[in-house]
């Protein structure tokens, strides 16, 4: 036991482990693969700059080499694992090869670190002259002694072998170490870009050291000492630069390595516009530029890690007349822009710069020019070290330069880690998006449109509003669909000669109907028709199915030849499964709204209020859903019996506690209603006792006016200036309030001809113009669709499965209902369910057929409650809400739960709902 837990018993079986031939091959073939792959993606990224361009040709050469010598291992492992699966004389012949390429790898390695920070041609210096000979003659002696020395593996000439000794020294020293020394001292000496030097930095740490000291170790004189473990140092070595030569690669090309990137790259997400909304609020209380400049740098020091006094915004005073600038004479550095501006003006040299890349950052132009020399470039680098600037940021208003940011030089050492101090991608896109957004704002200042400003940004709230639930709705959908990949359950059933055989406990349990006995069942109908349809056309057939516990189930048929039968499969869905059902609708961007309508609470509620799936009935759903999830008014246009439901569905989804309804029947000019809404200017002497609405249900309720065409104009109007601007005005007065409430509107009237007529406020109709909901007749619906929504309709009204089957409706009672169609959905559902209670109760199973309680209910609310029936009585969330929703009347409590009025009084009392 002692010597299982010792140093020597695992540091044997370890050796053991990495000595195994079987190990080595699938070591080296993995380093090979990951090289060629790292070589490939270069050769994709190579720009056309002759600069780069050779210098990505020498470390390919470089990389190439080596993977050569990972191929000459493969075959020589190879070999020893199969010794008459190859010729000795090839393995021979390519280990010749192998040296061969092993002098190429290190040369062009070698001019590769050179090249990094040289502008000559490396070729003609006087130590190159030297050295490219020797290694070409290295080169050609090893081609041709494996040529000539084919025939005869075993025979090794004594020079092969004096060279084979002394080849290493001269790959380190003359040509690694020597360029290496020769690099360092420029980098100190010379004025090479911070990128650059960075680069370097990474290359010796992370690549060059480990590569000299894996070399080292398997040269002379100390390679007697591990001779007998050749292999385990080998394998080790070679796992150990495979992962340094891909953490390197993939470290390094973020920052721009040999220009196969336009920018410097991030590996952090970008979480810009959570963060941006407290800007936009900022931005919508500005009154003047110096609060503008507080806020540019108290931006770039939260997001960007740059010290308030290190970020500089200047405004240019010759085109914007503001008061604030007029006072204060220019900076040094105003006039230093201003002057090289003017300067470059001619030409246009700069402002092509400034177009093309939108933000100067010092780094980026002096790492781009150092290879590729541009008068332009240089002529603005000179520029940026004069203003001493890091970046340069210009804010253009309708391609006009009016204002800029200037960042000072090495602005964020000591603020940020090293490996973070170069700006990203990223960072350099929220800058481009910071500045697209002050130049907006300078020029409203400017013209003290301050309102325009404020429209802005609640429709970037709105619209910011719009992807956090709909990123909600993703997560919702997509765990669900997780949930089953992770499961993997598929069901398995066979058909032959009529009956079924059910192959595995998954298909009995996701199917739960016995397929043989229960021969009406819906279930086993579908599965029958799909087995039968596949045996007569011998092709494979796929539908869904419901299951007991009301989960979508895909079954999928397929033809089996030789035994004559039919496969069946039953599984749950994927994603692609609910999309291929709806492949009908044309638009891509609702296939992500079918997943909401099938997979997640809301899309539930809409699918019990509206059950069918035809494209026209779907669009309808989908539209619905869309607005739901925004914050801006909705104006539906739908059938009378339908404006409640619907009404109470979306302020449901919403997630809003209170729904306040206003009926409007007729038109009224009585001030009652705006005061009611808006509350009044004090001047009035009016006592308004409760808040105005606007104020009562602001973030917590939904407002609904039915029939909004009645209304006053002034109510009409000032609802639409809320809707632009997120605030209303109290009636009669010029006081301004926020207000975070969801309005829904609904009318039958064609408002943009009442517009015309000037008998529409045409503020309000430019606010809900894009936000009509219009549910289609069901007169103009198709045959399928109508029918489609009768069948789900009786699915819905039947509480007990088992009586499914005999009140399933005829094929006359079908087409009665369709000779005698509906006006609304509500209509629909009561005539489906007079003819089940008919069917109930001529059968003498009415009682035994549990009609639901809830089926003539829509208040997704009120939904919950009636099923629980008297069990609601023991929550005291739902008596409460209850309470609330009926306005403290205990008699319409015990209706809905189906208990006595009693019963309700003590649980009221229990509560203490009546104090």
């Amino acid at each position: 036991m002692e010597y299982l837990f010792s140093i020597e018993f695992w540091t044997t079986n370890i050796n053991n482990i990495i000595v195994h031939p079987q190990f080595l091959l699938i070591v080296f073939s993995l380093a090979f693969l990951l090289k060629i792959f790292i070589m490939f993606r270069l050769i994709l990224h190579k720009r056309h700059s002759s600069r780069t361009g050779i210098q990505l040709t020498l470390l390919l050469l470089a990389i190439g080499g080596s993977t050569i010598l990972n191929s000459a291992w493969i075959m020589k492992i190879f070999y020893r694992i199969f010794p008459y699966s190859l010729d000795p004389r090839f393995v021979r012949f390519w280990i010749r090869i192998t040296w061969a390429f092993n002098t190429l790898h290190y040369h062009s390695l070698a001019l590769f670190i050179e090249s990094l920070v040289t502008k000559k041609d490396l070729i003609r210096n006087v130590r190159q002259k030297i050295l490219m000979p020797i290694s070409g003659a290295l080169f050609t002696f090893f081609i041709v002694l494996s040529v000539v020395g084919f025939q005869q593996p075993t025979i090794r000439p004594i020079i092969e072998l004096v060279i084979l000794k002394i080849i290493p020294y001269y790959f380190l020293i003359p040509i690694l170490l020597v360029s290496l020394i020769i690099t360092a001292m420029k980098l100190r000496s010379e004025k090479i870009p911070r990128l650059l030097k960075k680069q370097f930095n990474i290359f010796i740490k992370i690549l060059f050291i480990p590569i000299v000291t894996t070399e080292l170790i398997h040269f002379q004189p100390i390679r007697h000492l591990y001779l007998s473990k050749r292999y385990t140092i080998t394998c080790i070595s070679t796992l150990l630069l495979t992962y340094v030569l891909y953490y390197f690669i993939k470290k390094i090309i973020g920052l721009r390595f040999l220009n196969l990137k336009s920018h410097v790259q991030s590996s952090i997400g970008f979480y810009f516009s959570k963060d941006f909304k407290n800007i936009l609020e900022k931005f919508s209380n500005i009154t003047n530029t110096r609060e503008l400049i507080h806020i540019t740098k108290s931006f770039f020091k939260d997001a960007f890690s740059i010290p308030i006094q290190k970020t500089h915004l200047y405004i240019r005073k010759h085109n914007y007349t503001l008061q604030d600038e007029n006072k204060s004479p220019r900076t040094p550095d105003e006039s230093s822009f201003e002057t090289f501006l003017k300067s470059q003006k001619e030409l246009g040299t700069f402002e092509k710069l400034l177009s093309k890349e939108k933000i100067v950052i010092n780094d980026e132009l002096t790492f781009s020019n150092f290879y590729d020399e541009d008068p332009t470039q240089t002529k603005t680098i000179i520029f940026l070290n004069h203003l001493n600037a890091d970046i340069f940021i210009p804010v253009y208003d309708k391609h006009e330069l009016i204002a800029y940011i200037i960042i000072e030089r090495y602005a964020r050492i000591g603020h940020v880690p090293k490996n973070e101090e170069f700006y990203s991608n990223l960072e350099r896109d929220q800058m481009i998006v910071f500045a697209n957004y002050l130049g907006n704002t300078i020029n409203l200042i400017k013209s003290r449109n301050l309102t325009s400003i404020i429209k802005n940004e609640k429709t970037l709230k709105d619209n910011l509003h719009i992807k956090e639930n709909e990123n909600i709705l993703y997560k919702e959908a997509i765990k669900t669909f997780i949930k089953h990949n992770n499961e993997k359950e598929i069901g398995i059933v066979f058909y032959k000669n009529r009956h079924f055989s059910i192959c595995n406990q998954i298909a009995q349990t996701l199917i739960s109907v016995n397929l043989n006995t229960h021969t009406g069942h819906p279930t086993t109908k579908i599965i029958k028709k799909i087995a039968n349809q596949v045996l007569e056309y011998k092709s494979p057939k796929t539908c869904f199915i419901q299951n007991a516990m009301g989960e979508k189930l895909v079954v999928s048929g397929i033809p089996n030849a030789e035994n004559n039968n039919v496969i069946i499969t039953v599984r749950h869905p994927e994603i692609s499964d609910v999309i291929k059902n709806k492949i009908f609708l044309q638009d891509p961007t609702t296939w992500e709204y079918i997943l909401f309508l099938e997979k997640t609470e809301q899309g539930k509620l809409i699918n019990q209020l509206i059950p069918g799936d035809g494209e026209t009935i779907i669009n309808f759903k989908v539209n619905l859903l869309k607005a739901a999830l925004k914050n801006n008014a909705i104006l539906l246009d739908i059938p009378e019996p339908d404006i409640i439901p619907t009404a109470e569905l979306l302020h449901h989804i919403s997630l809003r506690e209170t729904l306040h309804i206003i009926d409007l029947q007729k038109p009224s000019k009585d001030i009652t209603l705006a005061i009611k809404l808006f509350g009044i200017n004090p001047l009035f002497g009016i006592n308004q006792k409760d808040k105005p609405l606007f104020e009562k249900l602001s973030d917590t309720g939904t407002l609904f006016i039915k029939n909004i065409h009645f209304a006053s104009k002034d109510i009409q109007k000032y609802i639409g200036e809320y809707l632009h601007y997120g605030f209303y005005k109290t009636f009669k007065g010029d006081r301004k309030k926020s207000s975070n409430l969801r309005i829904i509107l609904s009318t039958n009237r064609n408002l943009k001809t009442d517009v015309q007529d000037n008998s529409f406020s045409k503020t309000l109709y430019d606010g809900i113009k894009h936000a009509l909901i219009s549910m289609p007749s069901l007169d103009s619906l198709p045959a399928e669709e109508i029918s489609n929504l009768i069948i789900a309709f009786a699915k819905q009204a039947i509480k007990t499965n088992e009586f499914h089957r005999l009140l399933e409706l005829t094929e006359s009672e079908k087409r009665k209902l369709l000779n005698t169609p509906a006006k609304s959905l509500k209509e629909l559902k009561a005539k489906v369910k007079n003819i089940l209670i008919k069917k109930s109760k001529k059968h003498s199973i009415y009682e035994e057929a549990q009609f639901d309680p809830a089926y003539n209910i829509t208040d997704p609310d009120l939904v919950e409650a009636a099923r629980l029936g008297k069990h609601a009585l023991k929550d005291p969330k739902i008596m409460i809400m209850l309470w609330n929703k009926f306005n403290k009347n205990q008699n319409k409590i015990a209706n809905l739960l189906g208990v006595n009025r009693s019963s309700v009084n003590r649980r009221c009392k229990d509560y203490n709902l009546e104090k």
